[in-house]
């Protein structure tokens, strides 16, 4: 049953959440075969209010801090890590509402149960007309776009001015004006609902557009949200910032169900009738323990790094968003390690599908791969950071 927005606390949601962990893991197969979030979870975590995490607090939402949502992602995860993929996306693209002009924000919000997904590669097409601009293009990846109401589109923007050259901006419109197609076919993070989308000659009003670069740099229109701290901070930092909850979330499941699993389970092909006396078991829990709580340090360095600035009204600084990039990539070198060794401490009966460690660890690999997630990559950007280079990225 959902909970009235005057009842709706952080500590709540919470609270309900982790109460729907072993019920996500239930389900967390058939989310896979469906590839994509099954309408009993759409409507439990719905009904939990998880989606009003970063929504106002003028409209019924909680303004979270990036710690909070981190736990509650985390454990979302923790049962079923395609559904807690999902649910980060939303999460941080929610508050784009606090971003755009107030025309456009009121429209969004009088939305019911407001899910926004969207892609910050420009691959469409967006030429000015009179009030806004008519977008066209295709866009691949949108996770959880099927399950949305409202998608922000990235384009290329013809200028008006032939001496200049286009611009990138978003554009924010309803998902019914676009089309989904069933494309999300994946050996990992299955059931997140990655699929292309299109549209072709979309009027979009201007109120609902916002240039990419000020998205960048947390600098908007003048709005409502204007004095707010927590929706005047650069959106990609706090995209990243919400990123590691589902790494984490995974190792948190691996471990989970690796202990559960095994108790009275032999070595097979050796002397040990019970794996929980042989020294190798030892060490790899050990081992992966280790790497589990590493990952929790770091998601929580980044949680401190952003959550810091918030509270005390000030810019997130370079420093602050290139660490915040290289943490996450640490957060997902671990948890994947942790899974890792889990994985391999299973045994061969361990790669059928009946057995949920193995989507711990296909999953675990397939996320790691993300460009944003890819530990080599933002090792690179901070090393080059240390040593006082610019950075080699503007996804900060």
């Amino acid at each position: 049953e959902a909970v009235a927005d005057a009842e709706l606390t952080v500590a709540g949601v919470r609270s309900r959440v982790d109460a729907l962990v072993d019920t996500l893991r239930e389900r967390a197969r058939e989310t896979e075969l469906q590839r994509g979030m099954l309408p009993e979870n759409l409507a439990d975590l719905t009904a939990a209010g998880v989606f009003k995490l970063t929504l106002p607090k003028d409209h019924g939402g909680l303004e979270a801090s990036i710690t909070e949502i981190n736990e509650i992602v985390a454990q979302i995860s923790r049962g079923d890590p395609s559904t807690g993929w999902m649910v980060a996306i939303i999460t941080a693209m929610n508050t784009w509402v606090g971003f755009v002009a107030d025309e456009a924000a009121e429209e969004i919000l009088a939305t019911p149960d407001l899910r926004i997904t969207g892609l910050i590669a420009p691959t469409g097409k967006a030429q000015p007309v009179d009030g806004g601009v008519q977008v066209s293009g295709v866009w691949m990846w949108n996770t959880a776009g099927k399950h949305s109401n409202w998608v922000a589109l990235a384009c290329m923007c013809a200028s008006e001015d032939p001496a200049k050259g286009p611009t990138p901006i978003a554009c924010l419109v309803p998902t019914s004006s676009v089309t989904v197609h069933d494309t999300w076919d994946a050996s990992g993070m299955a059931g997140t609902a990655t699929n292309k989308i299109t549209a072709e000659d979309l009027f979009v009003p201007q109120s609902r557009v916002i240039p990419i670069p000020d998205l960048a740099a947390g600098t908007f229109v003048p709005r409502a949200k204007s004095d707010n701290p927590y929706y005047n901070r650069p959106a990609m930092n706090l995209f990243l910032g919400i990123q590691p909850a589902t790494m984490l979330g995974i190792a948190r499941g691996a471990m989970d169900v690796f202990l559960e699993r095994l108790p009275g389970r032999a070595i097979t092909y050796t002397s040990y009738a019970d794996a929980t006396q042989a020294p190798i078991t030892h060490l790899q829990v050990a081992e992966a323990q280790y790497a589990l709580e590493i990952a929790e340090m770091y998601t929580a360095r980044i949680g401190a790094l952003i959550d810091g600035a918030c509270e005390l009204g000030i810019p997130v600084s370079l420093d602050e968003r290139v660490r915040t990039r290289a943490y996450l990539a640490q957060v997902t070198r671990y948890s994947r390690e942790c899974v890792t060794t889990l994985y391999h401490a299973s045994g061969a009966s361990a790669i059928q599908n009946s057995v949920p460690i193995q989507r711990y660890f296909r999953d675990a690999h397939a996320l790691s791969l993300h460009a944003l997630q890819q530990p080599t990559s933002a090792q690179e950007l901070y090393g080059r950071h240390l040593l006082g280079l610019e950075p080699n990225t503007t996804l900060l």
